[in-house]
C-alpha cells in the first residue's frame, strides 16, 4: 500500500512534468503569435479556442463519463488560454 508521502512525491513529479509542458506550450504559442503578427492576423480566434477546449476534454476517450471532471478540464484549459493570452500580450505589445 502506498503512503501519503510516496503519493505526494508522485504528485510533485507530476508538477515538474506539468511545468516543463507549460514552458514548451509557451514557446510554441510565442512562435504562433510571431507568425500571426507578421501576417497581420488577430491574436484571438474564438473558433480555435472552442476546438481546443473540446479536444482537451475528449483526450483519452472518457468524455461524458465524469461530467464534473469534464467541466474541471474545460475550466483548467480555459484558464491556461486566458493566462497565456495575458502573457503574450504583455510580451508583444
Amino acid at each position: 500500500m502506498k503512503t501519503i508521502a510516496s503519493l505526494r512525491q508522485e504528485i510533485d513529479q507530476v508538477h515538474k512534468e506539468m511545468h516543463a509542458l507549460l514552458e514548451r506550450r509557451r514557446d510554441l504559442t510565442m512562435q504562433v503569435w510571431k507568425i500571426k503578427q507578421s501576417e497581420g492576423q488577430p491574436f484571438f480566434n474564438a473558433t480555435r479556442e472552442e476546438q481546443i477546449l473540446k479536444d482537451f476534454v475528449s483526450i483519452g476517450g472518457k468524455e461524458g463519463q465524469d461530467p464534473a471532471f469534464d467541466e474541471l478540464l474545460k475550466g483548467v484549459m480555459n484558464s491556461i488560454l486566458r493566462e497565456y493570452e495575458k502573457y503574450l500580450k504583455s510580451k508583444f505589445k
